[in-house]
């Protein structure tokens, strides 16, 4: 499984930078090809809130999140929520939902969890055997 963070569900929904846009829709695209593709329930709300923020309208954030609901969500659980505030207690507890989608992925034995957020996750990614691809 690839597990995605928000960014890339973020770039590719919202075209901001052509570049991103392109490659976050192809390797989602890709993942769901191959029945590869894995969110959680954290993904699905930081979308409507990012989403929200970027001025998208009411109707598309709607249709956006009830799409992503529709797919292999996973729902954050207590022992993911746990094992997330191990990594942010490693990291100074800045940015811990980061921190917990990578407990989610490392709980679903992800093969790699992709992001645009170079800074946060090269903090975590020495905390973790999990593969982070950043893009």
């Amino acid at each position: 499984m690839h597990y995605f963070d928000i960014d890339v569900i973020v770039n590719a929904v919202v075209e901001q930078d052509p570049v991103k846009h392109l490659e976050a829709k192809g390797l989602i695209l890709n993942a769901f090809n191959n029945n590869m593709f894995v969110i959680s329930t954290l993904v699905i709300q930081e979308v409507g809130y990012t989403l929200a923020r970027l001025d998208v309208s009411s109707e598309e954030i709607e249709q956006n999140l009830a799409f992503f609901n529709s797919q292999n969500a996973y729902p954050v659980e207590y022992a993911t929520l746990k094992r997330g505030i191990e990594l942010g207690a490693l990291i100074g507890f800045r940015h811990i939902n980061d921190c917990v989608h990578t407990a989610i992925a490392e709980h679903l034995n992800c093969k790699t969890l992709y992001t645009y957020n170079k800074w946060d996750f090269k903090r975590i990614q020495k905390h973790t055997k999990l593969e982070i691809s950043i893009l």
